[in-house]
């Protein structure tokens, strides 16, 4: 491997690095830095872009920080870039990817270690596994955009993992989708693993990672949840989040994220209320 170097009298010299695969001899150029002057280079078949002033350059990670510094950013990884989560949610677990213009649907304070975004347009929503708190004034309905490596939770449901999030403006926060029981969770979307576990007798749209509303009867209560039902089917309502459960033969209206119960093979329809006043009583 040939290394070239530049060198000028009184300064420091710094160049960016060129990977040349295709050549015979694989020639590279490592990154220095060029403390003052800079331009186009050319010397035999070979040609150096250099910046004034670039004291230093590349990137730089941590848990939900993503650093690129300088004009050159060098070999950082770049993010593939879909229009939509439906589309995210088709990718293999492991693809660094970056989308846009996405509404959050619950804030800091609502869950532990995880929030949700969804498309403006309300046809699919994403769990983001991150600390919300460290994402600095998360509010329902802040605009984001999410970058960050796609990956599926132990109950079978698609998440960021990893995530810079970029919050751009704040909308107005939006309202969930209505709809009966037997709709909740929905059939799968894509091939999973490849898109989205719908849940067991399942139909129609998948609605995994949407802010939804439902209503029925608490059937049955239990640790940490219940059980309503509308006349079309039964669904187990998450009260981890709320000061007390409703009460046994009580009609509720329910407004929360369309989540999956998967306690061993099958996957079931699962509510996540936010807060007590997702949860209204009739």
């Amino acid at each position: 491997m040939r290394i070239i170097m530049l060198a000028a009298l009184g300064f420091a010299v710094v160049a960016a690095a060129v990977a040349a695969s295709a050549a015979p001899n694989g020639y590279r150029v490592d990154w220095y830095v060029v403390s003052a002057g800079g331009g186009e280079m050319t010397g035999g078949s070979f040609k150096l872009n250099c910046t004034v002033a670039q004291p230093a350059a590349g990137s730089a990670t941590g848990t939900n920080l993503l650093h690129l510094i300088g004009f050159w950013v060098g070999e950082a990884a770049e993010p593939r870039v879909v229009p939509t989560i439906a589309e995210a949610k088709l990718l293999a677990d492991g693809t660094f990817v970056s989308v846009a213009g996405m509404i959050a649907t619950s804030d800091a304070g609502d869950f532990d270690g995880f929030f949700y975004v969804e498309d403006a347009g309300r046809a699919s929503g994403i769990r983001v596994q991150m600390d919300p708190g460290a994402v600095a004034g998360l509010v329902r309905g802040s605009v984001v955009n999410v970058i960050g490596t796609l990956g599926t939770a132990a109950n079978g449901e698609r998440q960021f993992e990893g995530a810079v999030v970029i919050i751009t403006a704040t909308a107005s926060p939006l309202a969930p989708v209505g709809m009966p029981n037997r709709s909740l969770g929905g059939s799968n979307w894509g091939a999973p693993p490849l898109g989205q576990y719908g849940v067991l007798g399942g139909a129609g749209l998948n609605t995994v990672g949407l802010l939804v509303r439902c209503w029925g009867r608490v059937t049955a209560v239990g640790p940490g949840c219940v059980v309503i039902d509308d006349g079309s089917g039964p669904v187990r309502v998450d009260t981890s989040v709320l000061a007390s459960p409703p009460p046994s033969g009580s009609y509720i209206g329910v407004v929360g994220i369309s989540s999956i119960y998967a306690p061993e093979s099958d996957r079931f329809k699962l509510l996540l209320p936010r807060d007590d006043a997702d949860v209204v009583t009739h």
